[in-house]
């Protein structure tokens, strides 16, 4: 499977990072390869949690359906996309530190077997920096997003 991490220091406590990594309808704001949300159900958002969204990294643009399978509060969530052609688990880490908060992400890619020899290919070849920059600037707009606000 195909990984990139990306993490970044935030200078606040864990409560105000949680709180933004638990709104969906936020993502758009922060998260670089989403474009829009399909769908943004109502209720607790935690483990079986189902929301939807439409994006992705030029030219693989495509709907994708999330699901929370890990959810620790204030410390750790997972969640897994899939899009019909790629398994994509996301995994979100908080750990306190003396000034605040580090946000890791850590993201990964697995393609459905007929398109594993594409992704051979294209993976080392563009999309792995591709997704990396887009990592880097998801965690960066997070960063600037929730200081500002809290």
């Amino acid at each position: 499977m195909a990984e990139v991490v990306s993490s970044i220091q935030i200078d606040l406590d864990p409560e105000p990072v949680w709180a933004l990594m638990c709104d969906p309808s936020r993502y758009p704001d922060f998260v670089t390869v989403t474009e829009r949300m399909v769908d943004v159900p109502d209720g607790e958002f935690g483990v079986g949690y189902v929301y939807r969204e439409y994006g992705g990294i030029a030219p693989f643009l495509s709907e994708s359906e999330w699901r929370v399978t890990e959810f620790e509060p204030m410390r750790h969530q997972v969640h897994i996309g899939d899009d019909g052609k790629m398994t994509m688990p996301l995994d979100i880490e908080l750990t306190p530190t003396d000034g605040g908060t580090r946000l890791t992400l850590t993201f990964g890619l697995k393609s459905i077997w007929y398109l594993a020899p594409v992704n051979a290919i294209l993976w080392p070849l563009m999309m792995r920096s591709r997704t990396q920059a887009a990592m880097d600037e998801t965690v960066a707009n997070f960063k600037r997003i929730v200081e500002s606000s809290g």
